[in-house]
């Protein structure tokens, strides 16, 4: 894996659970913070109960900045199939797009992530990020 690259996008994971997937966005999120994985996961715990991270039926969108980030990345991860419950109000999950900024970014990546934000508003620009078949960095 290129480190260097803003993305990260995944194949389609096989998760039983949203503990698993946890698990999961924790250690690959821990390779760009300079927290500990107990810690950064009780941020994404955190977050969720902040406010809905849930962006569109079956995607969630877990988001933080923080100045502890070594660098920023968005990680864009398919699961199938989908898991059912991921807290009552928000079921059948099959994309969870994580992004991590790094306090004071580059302009210039600030603005690459805001126009991918902005991409997420498309029903087909998500369908075809729940489809990824393959890992690749951008």
């Amino acid at each position: 894996m290129d480190n260097d690259q803003l993305f990260n996008i995944y194949k389609k994971q096989n998760f039983s659970s949203k503990e698993e997937i946890l698990s999961f966005l924790t250690q690959e999120g821990g390779k760009y913070t300079g927290t500990s994985h107990i810690d950064f996961k009780d941020e994404i715990l955190k977050r969720e109960k902040q406010g809905s991270i849930e962006i569109a039926p079956g995607v969630l969108l877990p988001h933080f900045e923080s100045s502890s980030f070594i660098k920023s990345k968005i990680f864009i991860l398919p699961i199938k199939p989908e898991i059912k419950e991921w807290r009552e109000e928000i079921q059948n999950i099959n994309l969870i797009i994580m992004i991590l900024l790094k306090e004071d970014e580059d302009s210039s990546i600030k603005q690459k992530i805001t126009q991918f934000t902005r991409k997420l508003a498309d029903d087909d620009y998500l369908n075809r990020l729940m489809n990824a078949e393959t890992k690749n960095n951008y």
